[in-house]
Order: C-alpha cells, then structure tokens, then sequence
C-alpha cells in the first residue's frame, strides 16, 4: 500500500496529472491541521509575502474587496491584510476554517465553495486562486465563471496551477511517467500555459502576464538524483549554484500564475 505522500503521474490530453490520494475536504483538513500554529503567522504578522511581495504589491489594488478563494491557512489573507488590503478568505475544509477562526478569531475567514459564492455580482476588486482549480477532476471552468461573476468590471485575477513547463514535456516525450496503480485517485492538473490561457480567455479574462515559482520544487520532483549529487564532495557546489539560479523559477517553476484582467 502505497503512502499519503506517494504519487504517480501520467500525460492525459495534454495534461500532466497527479494521482494521489484525491484532494477532497477531508485531505486538506489533514494537510492543514498540522501546520495551523502562531508560529505560522509570525511573518504573516509582518506583512510578508514571500514569493508573492512583488505580484501583489504591484497588482492588487489598495481600494476594494479581495477575496483568497481557497485560502487554506489564511497565512495570505493576514499578511495582506496587515498591509492594509481589504481582503477576507474562503475555504472549502471547514475544520481548517474552525482552527483559523480559533487561533486568529480577527480573521474574516468562511467555509464556502468556490463554485458558487454567497455575495452579488461584481463584488469584488480583486481575486486571488493559489492552486486551488487544479484539483477538480472536471477541470476549472466553473471555478473560473465564478471568479468572473464576483468581479468588478476590469477587476483582477490572480490565478495559480501548476505548470507543465518545457522539463516536464521533455520527460513525457521520453516516456519517463508511469502507470496508475488502482489504489491512487486523482489529486491535480498540471496545465501547458497555453491551454490554461485559453480557459481564461474562455472564461471572460485578459492574460496580462505570467509569474512562475517554486523552480526548486520541480526540480526536486523531476530530477531526484540531482539530490544525490549534493552529496558529492566534487559536485554539491555546482549542484548548489544550479538551485541558486535566478532563473530557476522562471524555466522550471512548479507553478505558474496568470495575471490577469476581467473583460
């Protein structure tokens, strides 16, 4: 029996999909339980940003309601809002939400479904998805004609799956990604930005631009011996200096994020 953690990939109609165990409430209770602490909100107290400090601050706007569908910890939602953005959260694992509320009761938090928003039209400023529409089997549309909905004319999107980058191709083309074992379900997409612009178009959005992260991540899953190779007296530093790359993010981010505009 395979673990939790165990998953196996396979190219599916142009897709890079994860099977896994599958990503339903209960999984991202679990996943969430465990890192839920004061201890995760001590540089969410400070406003920090991480990957995202330039995205947001150049992109989300400093009047309106934001909304983080999909917010999980709420890490997000407190740093942004310590920024002075009007921001509130929506998950869909209620018991993540209940552990926020009960750490940060300051936090406007709610148990929701992404599909379909308690709030009118065109209530919303901004909207912010970090890897969230992935994980419906049945793609992101709906997702993506909701967020479209809640938006205010010229409203913006902040949108992140992962990314079936050039490295990821170049294994599929090769073969290298395996057979589904029956105990595995369905976890997540990973989407050529071609494809994941498309449905934006489709969904009533502009692309302004893309935003890719997390490259050692990849690297990591894709290239394991790479790991192995730290290892070497005679080649850990070049092994380092390749991680360290500033432009690692760029050619081989996990994920990529759409920015984009409501037409």
């Amino acid at each position: 029996m395979l673990s939790d953690n165990s998953f196996v990939r396979r190219v599916e109609n142009g897709r890079l999909v994860w099977y896994r165990r599958a990503a339903d409430a209960v999984f991202w209770d679990e996943h969430w339980a465990v890192q839920i602490s004061d201890e995760l909100y001590e540089k969410a107290e400070q406003g920090e940003l991480g990957y995202f400090k330039d995205i947001f601050t150049e992109y989300l706007p400093t009047e309106g309601r934001i909304l983080e569908a999909g917010c999980g910890s709420a890490y997000h939602v407190l740093a942004l809002r310590q920024r002075g953005y009007d921001i509130e959260g929506i998950d869909w694992a209620e018991r993540t939400i209940k552990q926020v509320v009960s750490i940060r009761p300051d936090l406007p938090v709610t148990v929701g479904d992404v599909t379909c928003l308690a709030v009118p039209d065109h209530w919303y400023s901004a909207y912010i998805s970090l890897g969230v529409v992935e994980h419906l089997f049945d793609g992101p549309l709906p997702v993506l004609a909701e967020a479209w909905r809640v938006l205010k004319p010229g409203g913006v999107a902040l949108i992140s799956v992962p990314n079936f980058n050039v490295l990821r191709r170049i294994k599929a083309f090769l073969g290298l990604y395996g057979h589904i074992p029956q105990e595995l379900e369905f976890y997540q997409y990973a989407f050529r930005e071609s494809e994941f612009d498309a449905l934006l178009y489709q969904s009533g959005f502009s692309v302004l631009r893309h935003f890719h992260y997390s490259g050692f991540k990849c690297v990591n899953d894709e290239l394991p011996v790479l790991q192995k190779l730290t290892k070497v007296p005679v080649l850990w530093k070049l092994v380092d200096m390749f991680y360290k790359a500033t432009w690692l993010d760029e050619k081989f981010g996990h994920m990529t994020m759409a920015i984009c505009r409501k037409r």
